[in-house]
This record gives structure tokens, sequence and C-alpha cells, in this order.
């Protein structure tokens, strides 16, 4: 088993801060595509993104291998080749973080594992791997970078408080 970055997911772990704070939490060896990296690093460097060279630094600093995919079988499935190389490595033993809904949704509808960033995290703490002050601070640094939306939030607050939603519905 392995886990799988699409190249939202990891600008969004780069740019919330949360890299290292996620390493330190997976239960599975992490990679990518040569198609992520190309649109995090490789481009984003080309187009002046300042992030694409802290991603470059933090893929470096963790070793995290960059796997080459041929996405031609199923390129027309997915709008980019990063998604699509998500897919083919989550149907070889992988679980897929994606930040992308059409992607998730395709994923599941294929009977592959994939997840989404927010609800990664949500596990973690509910596996107590974070803390309550972890999750709530990590949920707002998604929501800082636009990773997740409110109503998630919301959800995932009425399950870490149960007893608080009970308390202001009586």
């Amino acid at each position: 088993m392995r886990w799988i970055l699409d190249a939202c997911t990891l600008i969004y772990l780069v740019k919330s801060k949360l890299f290292s704070d996620f390493i330190n939490v997976i239960d599975y060896p992490l990679v990518i595509d040569t198609s992520v990296y190309k649109e995090v690093v490789m481009d984003g460097i080309a187009n002046n993104y300042p992030d694409a060279r802290i991603a470059k630094s933090i893929l470096e600093e963790f070793k995290i291998p960059v796997i080459s995919i041929d996405t031609s079988s199923e390129i027309k499935r997915f709008r980019d080749p990063g998604e699509t190389s998500c897919f083919i490595l989550s149907r070889e033993e992988g679980v897929c973080l994606t930040s992308d809904d059409r992607a998730y949704k395709k994923f599941k509808e294929a009977g592959l594992k994939a997840i989404r960033l927010d609800t990664f995290y949500f596990e973690k703490w509910k596996q107590k791997k974070i803390d309550e002050d972890q999750i709530i601070n990590i949920l707002n640094r998604l929501e800082n970078v636009n990773a997740t939306k409110p109503k998630s939030i919301m959800f995932f607050l009425t399950k870490i408080y149960p007893k608080k939603e009970k308390i202001n519905n009586d």
C-alpha cells in the first residue's frame, strides 16, 4: 500500500505548511508521478510560483519517490495527466489523496481507494494520531488555502464536538 498525491493536494500541503506533519502521520510510503512533479515543480518554477521551489525542496528533503507512469490509456477519463497517474497508481495498491471532487467521484465509481485531504486528517484524529487542537488547526489551515469547504468543516466539527451540538439543540 502507498499514498499517492495529486498536484492540488501537494500544493495544498505546501501552502498550508502541513507537509512535514503529513509525513509524520502517514502509515504507508508516499509517491508522486512525474506528471504531478512537472505540474507543481517544473511548471511552477517556470511560472515563478514561490510554492514550486518550496515543493521541490520538500520533496527532496523527504526523499519522495517520483515515478513515471504511462497515462495514455486513461488520459481521456480525466482532465490532466496528474489525476490520471493517481488513478493508475491507485489501481496498483495505492490510496490517492485528491482535492478534486470530480476525480474523487471517478475513483470511487471505479472502486478505487481515494480520500480527500480534510477527511484524511479527520481519520487521523479518529485514530488518535492527532489531537483535538491539531485537527482544528489543520482544518483552519486547509480552509485558508481553499483545500476544504466550510460545509465540510462544519461536518467534522459536529463529529469532534458531538455533545456541544446536542446542548445547542436543546
